[in-house]
């Protein structure tokens, strides 16, 4: 969300006729330091209006920052790579400020892996319930009973590690967004709409598919629309394997045992029933 005549604190930045950066006090004035073109900019009221930014969810990663935006190592420091290859070390204190450092994929490749992060307006209100999650909820409850989870592949106990669980969890939220919309009566992602659009490509190369006696569009149409939300309910129920898998890694590297999973599941099912949800 935009609006903002000039930045109001200091933090990450969007100014709409300047691009990304840092709003810093310099002499106790306010300025922006800008990372496409590397300028440090007073005249504030030239370059706005202005989007406050702030990381949102992990959306990559790569031994070094390769594609533009932000990008965090594994020690949790912030970067960001410009569009001209520009390489920005932020230190987001109380101070903030950013350092221009060589584009050296030999030196970043010592702060690695990074996990590259969408950006997103700080007034932006994530999806949440339209009820207060202290509301009390007694229906519906089940336990349920995992599968065992084996864990593979890299398992250092660091940082990234943890970032890994988020990117994943992020791509579930996504495949559960899309599973949602197909299973939505109003068709929010117009998957009747890819049926139609078959269907006239089909006629446009002499298939005349509306004038076979024997093909009811209708439930054709209903067919492929059941298809399309399977196959984003498979795609869910990976996504889902590959959380419950990366948690096994987190796990395996920390060293969790499964009795100390189980008694942090008890603690998490009293502190629920403390606050009335069950």
């Amino acid at each position: 969300m935009s609006g903002h005549e000039k930045p109001d604190a200091p933090g990450l930045w969007k100014a709409a006729h300047g691009g990304y950066g840092v709003m810093f006090h310099d002499d106790g004035e306010p300025a922006m330091l800008l990372f496409g073109p590397g300028a440090k900019v007073r005249a504030l009221d030239a370059i706005g209006p202005y989007t406050r930014l702030q990381p949102g969810v992990p959306v990559g990663s790569a031994p070094v920052p390769n594609l533009p935006g932000l990008w965090m190592d594994k020690d949790g420091s912030l970067y960001f790579l410009s569009g001209g290859r520009r390489v920005w070390r932020i230190r987001d204190d109380h101070d903030w400020m950013a350092e221009e450092l060589g584009n050296d994929p030999w030196e970043l490749s010592k702060h690695g892996p990074y996990a590259r992060y969408s950006l997103q307006a700080v007034e932006e209100v994530p999806w949440k319930p339209a009820s207060d999650d202290s509301t009390p909820i007694h229906e519906g409850s089940r336990t349920v009973h995992l599968p065992d989870v084996r864990s593979f592949g890299r398992m250092e106990q660091d940082k990234w590690l943890a970032v890994k669980n988020l990117e994943e969890s992020a791509e579930l939220v996504e495949a559960c967004k899309q599973y949602l919309k197909a299973s939505d009566p109003t068709d929010p992602s117009g998957i009747d709409g890819q049926f139609i659009g078959i269907v006239n490509c089909l006629n446009i190369h002499g298939a005349a598919v509306g004038d076979e006696p024997d093909i009811d569009l209708d439930k054709a149409q209903a067919d492929w629309h059941d298809h399309v939300r399977d196959q984003r309910r498979q795609a869910m129920l990976g996504e889902l394997a590959d959380v419950l898998q990366t948690v096994g890694n987190l796990i395996t590297a920390f060293g969790i045992t499964d009795e100390e999973v189980e008694r942090a599941m008890d603690d998490c099912l009293e502190r629920n029933r403390r606050k009335g949800r069950l």
